[in-house]
């Protein structure tokens, strides 16, 4: 059983911080095609890789990675890069290969609320590779702007991506309107 969540929004669903039961799960999304082709390396992650990358994420402070759920169907990964404290914070997410449509919109609205809220972030970005159209629309919707492209070296070659900057006047003023557009009164616990 889990514990609380870190953030819950009735309607929306809730992040839950990972453990060590959710080392294989996450290995396995992490694998999926799907997701693969948004990252920036595209390799099939090996067992050692896995555990390597895992260990360094649950044992910095500066990370914070969740696994979303609505009704206890898991949604995916949302991951913060966030030094606590701090009023800038990074994120990404990828869905379960099995999730729900509108996985992607309801890990954004948590990763949203989680920051701007308990987290007291002003400003989030994130990185999206050039060709992933569709999540970078949804972002858009969110209400993040483009702040420039950039590329990334990476052990299979240069990756190009696209960096959004959100600030927390610009969620303030689509918050409402996002979250009753996912169904929801804005009220979150």
């Amino acid at each position: 059983m889990r514990p609380e969540p870190e953030i819950a929004i009735e309607g929306i669903g809730a992040l839950f911080r990972v453990d060590s039961a959710d080392r294989e799960t996450v290995r396995a999304w992490r694998n999926a095609p799907d997701v693969r082709a948004a990252m920036y390396t595209r390799h099939e992650i090996s067992a050692d890789e896995h555990e390597s990358w895992w260990d360094r994420h649950v044992s910095d402070p500066a990370r914070h990675m969740f696994i979303a759920a609505i009704d206890g169907v898991m949604l995916g990964v949302v991951s913060v890069s966030w030094p606590p404290g701090a009023k800038h914070a990074s994120w990404a997410f990828y869905a379960a290969p099995d999730a729900p449509r509108g996985a992607g919109r309801r890990m954004e609205a948590l990763a949203l609320e989680l920051a701007f809220g308990a987290m007291g972030v002003e400003t989030l970005d994130c990185e999206v590779r050039v060709e992933n159209v569709r999540v970078i629309a949804l972002h858009q919707m969110f209400g993040f702007a483009p702040a420039g492209e950039i590329t990334r070296e990476t052990p299979e070659g240069p990756v190009k991506a696209v960096q959004l900057v959100l600030t927390s006047q610009s969620w303030a003023a689509r918050r409402a309107g996002v979250l009753a557009e996912l169904g929801h009164s804005g009220e979150a616990s």
